[in-house]
């Protein structure tokens, strides 16, 4: 039986660089696939949009959000998603050609519950700086490591659906994506691949954090720590 794909995208005021995301996403997609959007009201033409692409092409699904914030709207997305394989997309950048196909490769040739594969930042034009994530950020095993200072990016993940399972809920926390590469590290195991299949577009608006006070970091990891407890106690009383 062929795999199945889903692609988590949550949208939110984001029509001014879609259209490149969603063409880059559905000319890899296959049939059975489907690209899953969580959608938050908003204030710009996202919606119209969406709506366009759906009438064109039925793999596109859009499911409306009220829940505010970012973390709420990924768990939103993923939760709408029934692929064998889930992906997770922000909404301003670009795949490379041939990532669907590659990552799937990957996971099953690896046995691997979730894939984490290199990008590069560009402009808001496309245009690519020098270095990719690999080179610029500590990304790579390491349980302890990746707790202390996580530099995982959502958009450069897809899991099995049962690491989705094991995902959900997301709990209320800072970083969506370093909870689930931090889950997946501890209850699983991850696959790493250096090959850029992702344009990460800096525009000046992207979601970003800043730097935050040390009390805020210890608070944030103990917080981490407790819940990554709680879980991986469910995930292994389900698998008793």
């Amino acid at each position: 039986m062929t795999e199945t794909v889903s692609v988590a995208l949550p949208v939110y005021n984001g029509a001014q660089y879609l259209a490149p995301q969603l063409d880059s996403i559905l000319t890899q997609l296959k049939q059975g696939d489907e690209l899953v959007i969580a959608y938050q009201p908003s204030s710009d033409e996202s919606l119209a949009l969406l709506k366009h692409y759906q009438a064109k092409d039925p793999r596109v699904k859009i499911y409306p959000n009220e829940r505010a914030g970012v973390t709420a709207n990924f768990d939103f997305a993923l939760s709408k998603c029934c692929g064998d394989y889930i992906f997770i997309s922000d909404q301003d950048d670009v795949w490379v050609e041939g990532k669907r196909d590659r990552c799937v490769s990957v996971l099953q040739e690896s046995g691997a519950d979730l894939l984490i594969h290199n990008a590069v930042h560009t402009d808001a034009a496309l245009v690519p700086q020098a270095e990719t994530f690999f080179d610029i950020y500590p990304i790579g095993p390491g349980r302890w490591r990746n707790i202390k200072k996580p530099r995982m990016s959502g958009c450069c993940m897809a899991m099995t659906r049962s690491m989705r399972d094991r995902v959900l809920p997301i709990p209320e926390m800072h970083g969506y994506d370093q909870w689930i590469a931090v889950l997946a590290e501890w209850s699983g195991k991850i696959c790493y691949l250096d090959e850029v299949l992702l344009y990460h577009r800096l525009h000046g608006e992207n979601v970003t954090t800043g730097t935050r006070a040390l009390r805020v970091i210890l608070r944030c990891r103990a917080k981490l720590l407790a819940a990554l407890t709680m879980r991986l106690l469910r995930v292994r009383v389900r698998g008793r």
